[in-house]
């Protein structure tokens, strides 16, 4: 078994990876701060703060409007899950996310061979509600087999006060995920 990493404090088991490919959450302040106006939300993001001085990811709170991911099941990610939706940009309003669509290496949604398998990956963020109404952000990692439904391989939970993250691959098909630990 391998490790993943919050932070270098904190280690937890995840599946097995070659050592060339571990999968590494690292912690960022990523993406220039932008500033937005008042816009209008939708269910899926909500603004919790008015002080436009932040970036806009600093001042919105990110809300599971689905039950499952991929078809599956939140509750087959997790069993303390009811609810989990994969970002996707088209989720994100420009008026509130500006820049979304500009991302550059910087995506929610990665396809490779993370654990050296020879069956197709895809990684996976987005946010997560327990039943009993806590909210966090997750990385799910899916295998693909041929003529057969995706496997679920790897799932992290991150218990952030921001939901919002995005990914990148290295060339080695390590996954790092970028989030913010304001």
């Amino acid at each position: 078994m391998r490790t993943i990493h919050d932070s270098p404090s904190q280690a937890r088991a995840c599946f097995p990876l070659r050592a060339a490919q571990l999968v590494l959450v690292t912690a960022l302040l990523f993406m220039a701060t932008a500033t937005f106006s008042p816009a209008q939300t939708n269910d899926f993001i909500e603004i919790v703060s008015d002080r436009t001085s932040l970036a806009w990811y600093l001042q919105v709170k990110l809300h599971p409007i689905t039950a499952e991911v991929r078809d599956i099941p939140a509750r087959k990610l997790r069993k303390t899950w009811c609810k989990a939706t994969e970002f996707r940009k088209e989720l994100f309003p420009p008026d509130i996310a500006p820049g979304i669509e500009d991302t550059g290496d910087f995506s929610f949604t990665a396809s490779g061979y993370f654990d050296g398998s020879k069956i197709r990956q895809s990684a996976h963020l987005g946010v997560y509600e327990t039943c009993t109404g806590q909210i966090g952000t997750f990385l799910l990692v899916l295998a693909w087999p041929a003529n057969r439904p995706p496997q679920i391989r790897f799932v992290h939970e991150m218990r952030l006060n921001h939901q919002f993250a995005m990914l990148t691959v290295r060339p080695d098909a390590t996954i790092t995920v970028h989030h913010c630990l304001c």
